[in-house]
């Protein structure tokens, strides 16, 4: 048992009440992570972070395991690392021989089994010690980034001297909340890229289009959820492509 997919769940949401739990299209959006990771043909195993009941009985009704998370690691202030760190260790008490993990977010449906198992193969070579989901910022770069100054007015956030054209930019991406993919030993010692400090120090990344990735923060993000399932999933699996 080598390759272990963990679904990070909590209860107590900021955002969106019980957000992980919401049907989108009659599925509660944590089992489409789930799913995924189960139609995988590479992933020995499923694991659910959570400390709610709810979650706990929809994960053991899709015959996954569960990590029981300290409610220290449930606040709407805890790091992400810190969950994170904390479920690869409680696997590794269990299964010494993992090797190597997938992190999902119990609430985005934006994920297949094919992009599941091309990270998987990615970490599984001997030139890179993580993998990561990302979109290519364009209009949305840092570049036309603003930011509001002590009188109120905006300003630019980065100040760098640069025109309108964004094809004239370099080129920047984004975490698109879809996978981290990483060996163990990245997740404990957390020197990856900031502030993704469970990645490793040699990422590749694989890029999906924007959008792809959403996860549900808002109930804008429940309407693409439903876009992407009736749209791109549908049509087009292999929707990505490698950097």
């Amino acid at each position: 048992m080598k390759n272990i997919v963990i679904v990070t769940a909590r209860g107590g949401n900021a955002s969106i009440e019980n957000k992980n739990v919401i049907p989108v299209l009659g599925v509660p959006i944590m089992l489409y992570p789930i799913r995924a990771a189960k139609l995988s043909h590479r992933t020995d195993a499923i694991y659910v972070s959570t400390e709610n009941d709810l979650i706990r009985d929809l994960a053991e009704k899709e015959e996954v395991n569960l990590i029981d998370r300290p409610e220290s690691l449930s606040q709407n202030d805890s790091a992400h690392k810190d969950v994170i760190r904390h479920a690869v260790e409680e696997i590794s008490e269990l299964h010494p021989e993992a090797e190597r993990f997938i992190v999902l977010l119990g609430n985005t449906v934006m994920v297949t089994p094919q992009i599941i198992d091309r990270a998987w193969e990615l970490l599984e070579g001997d030139d890179c010690d993580s993998v990561m989901t990302v979109w290519h910022a364009e209009d949305d770069h840092p570049y036309r980034a603003l930011k509001k100054n002590d009188d109120g007015y905006m300003e630019s956030f980065m100040g760098v001297e640069c025109g309108s054209n964004r094809q004239s930019y370099p080129s920047v991406y984004f975490y698109d909340q879809g996978i981290w993919a990483f060996e163990k030993s990245c997740a404990i010692e957390q020197n990856g890229p900031i502030p993704w400090v469970w990645l490793g120090k040699k990422c590749r990344m694989i890029e999906r289009p924007w959008v792809t990735g959403r996860d549900v923060h808002s109930w804008i993000d429940l309407s693409a959820s439903l876009w992407y399932l009736n749209s791109i999933q549908t049509h087009d699996f292999q929707h990505f492509k490698e950097l």
